[in-house]
């Protein structure tokens, strides 16, 4: 496991509406790489259910948006959030602007994250998942088709929350 500090894991993500998020901010974090033309956007649902239930206790979903896969997203900030506003109006938790999660321009983020986490572990599709801890550890990783509500998903986040 990564022995870096967690300021040296302070990663920023651009959000749609232009805003920086960090990763690093105290919060226990579900890191989820999206596409909203994906078959698996259907989970955007469950994402937003997780991040409502959880969300008071320190928990938050981050979508990132990616082509990395498919090219199953949209290029322009304005299309990625017109498209998410259309089909999950409901959606609350921060989405990021187009970001690579592999190839030549990988985001910071998912470069350390493959170094935590063994090959398999690895996003291969799109709405792959990282559980990142308070203190910016990686704690897991969930495969695509893991469903966000899925028993082992929901009792990583609580034990990462310290059983909320």
């Amino acid at each position: 496991m990564d022995t870096n500090s967690s300021s040296d894991r302070d990663f920023s993500f651009t959000l749609l509406d232009g805003t920086t998020f960090h990763l690093c901010n105290g919060q226990v974090v579900l890191v989820v790489n999206t596409a909203s033309r994906c078959g698996f956007a259907r989970q955007f649902d469950a994402l937003q259910r997780l991040h409502d239930r959880y969300h008071i206790h320190g928990f938050t979903v981050l979508g990132v948006s990616s082509q990395s896969f498919g090219k199953q997203e949209f290029e322009q900030s304005c299309d990625i959030a017109t498209a998410i506003q259309n089909k999950w109006s409901s959606l609350t938790f921060p989405i990021t602007e187009l970001t690579a999660v592999r190839g030549k321009s990988i985001h910071p983020f998912y470069a350390w994250a493959a170094t935590q986490v063994s090959w398999c572990g690895r996003p291969k599709w799109n709405f792959h998942k990282y559980l990142i801890g308070k203190d910016g550890q990686c704690i897991t990783w969930f495969a695509s088709s893991t469903d966000p509500l899925a028993p082992k998903v929901v009792e990583a986040i609580e034990a990462a929350l310290g059983n909320q």
